[in-house]
């Protein structure tokens, strides 16, 4: 079984070996830090340089997406605007000629025997 106070130690000793460590890679951390120069400039307009990077991408990317949908609109239209009655079941007996205009009379006739709300 596993004594507290062992336990307690051992947690402890270990802490401060932990804590020790870190400061001892502390210390040349800091001494290094003094001697680094950097330019604010520099740096800025590297940040600049990558922020622009990013949103020219995902412009990009955007407008990829946004073609592709605008092409398959056009092809989906283009077939619209081809398509006629005899292209389609025509449950409705729809067989005329040309294309129809108004409401199908069968759909009338169905609406007309529907309960009027009033």
């Amino acid at each position: 079984m596993l004594d507290p106070k062992n336990l307690q130690s051992v947690m402890k000793d270990s802490s401060e070996l932990g804590k020790n460590a870190q400061a001892d890679l502390e210390k040349p951390f800091a001494e290094g830090m003094k001697n680094m120069q950097m330019s604010g400039s520099d740096s800025a307009r590297d940040i600049m340089n990558s922020v622009n990077a990013t949103c020219k991408k995902m412009m990009d990317d955007m407008n990829g997406v946004f073609s592709g949908l605008q092409d398959n609109v056009d092809a989906h239209q283009k077939m619209q605007q081809e398509e006629r009655p005899k292209d389609f079941e025509t449950a409705m007996s729809d067989l005329r000629l040309k294309l129809s205009t108004g409401f199908p009379q069968e759909m009338k006739e169905l609406f007309d025997k529907m309960p009027k709300i009033k």
